[in-house]
């Protein structure tokens, strides 16, 4: 993607107490969510705005640009392309409903074939050590950025974007062009701005993976770093730190900066 200001070292908040969580650094596993557990209910929910299709020349010329782009497809499995353009204009006579059914169905495929590695380029969120560190009890690893974009784990990656306006798609343009998917798995609102988060893509398509095949397992030279929280416990610190002195892996302890609303680090 072009213009992008990508961070040096992205970071994953997790819980030591959980025996999923402690994975990442024991294994190097990562594990690839489907957009259906994710907290935010606008998360990957940008779909292509049908009802800006107003007039009967707009809704011919998405007809005739869609079997155009799929002719070859829809000849190949023995679909009459006029029958398919007719299917179509009564369909889209009820705009309101056929934008209904297009958002089930992206929201479907993207469900079922998409796997979203979600990080951030902060090791010192206060709120994120609160909620995805377990109330600053757990640790957060960091990873080489440019290694794990080009690692071929991925299909692309980038920062979330944070606006104000909810981005449209028109259904006019190319059709799931690359700026448009990105766009839709990297757009969240401006109330999320304090997360910087970062995002690794991989597309299973067609395929729709089990919970095995969401799973990712990377090398060592990926993890740059591991920080361990604020109110970390002694035996939860001790176990972190002879792996990490085990495999040579940088460790920073985070503290309170004086008098400041801010986390520090000093590095062990």
């Amino acid at each position: 993607m072009k213009n992008i200001n990508y961070p040096t070292i992205i970071y994953k908040y997790r819980d030591w107490n959980n025996p999923y969580h402690k994975k990442i650094l024991l294994s190097n596993e990562l594990y690839l969510s489907s957009p259906k557990d994710f907290n935010d209910p606008f998360d990957c929910r940008i779909y292509k705005n049908f009802t800006i299709l107003d007039s009967k020349e707009k809704i011919e010329l998405f007809i005739e640009n869609f079997c155009k782009k799929h002719g070859e497809y829809l000849i190949d499995e023995n679909r009459d392309i006029e029958s398919i353009k007719n299917d179509l204009r009564k369909s889209m006579s009820n705009l309101a409903e056929f934008q209904r059914a297009q958002e089930f169905a992206e929201s479907k495929a993207m469900d079922e074939n998409y796997g979203i590695l979600s990080l951030t380029a902060r090791w010192n969120s206060i709120l994120m050590w609160s909620h995805y560190g377990n109330n600053h009890q757990g640790f957060c690893i960091g990873f080489n950025e440019e290694k794990m974009r080009n690692s071929g784990h991925f299909n692309n990656g980038g920062p979330v974007t944070y606006r104000n306006d909810f981005p449209e798609i028109n259904p006019l343009t190319e059709e799931e062009s690359l700026e448009v998917m990105f766009m839709q798995t990297h757009s969240k609102a401006k109330d999320w701005t304090y997360e910087k988060e970062y995002r690794l893509i991989k597309l299973f398509y067609p395929d729709i993976p089990t919970n095995d095949e969401r799973k990712v397992f990377i090398s060592d030279d990926l993890i740059e770093e591991v920080n361990l929280g604020l109110n970390i416990s002694q035996e939860n610190r001790e176990q972190i730190v002879l792996e990490c002195k085990r495999r040579n892996i940088p460790l920073f302890q985070l503290i309170k900066e004086p008098f400041k609303f801010e986390l520090n680090r000093n590095k062990l």
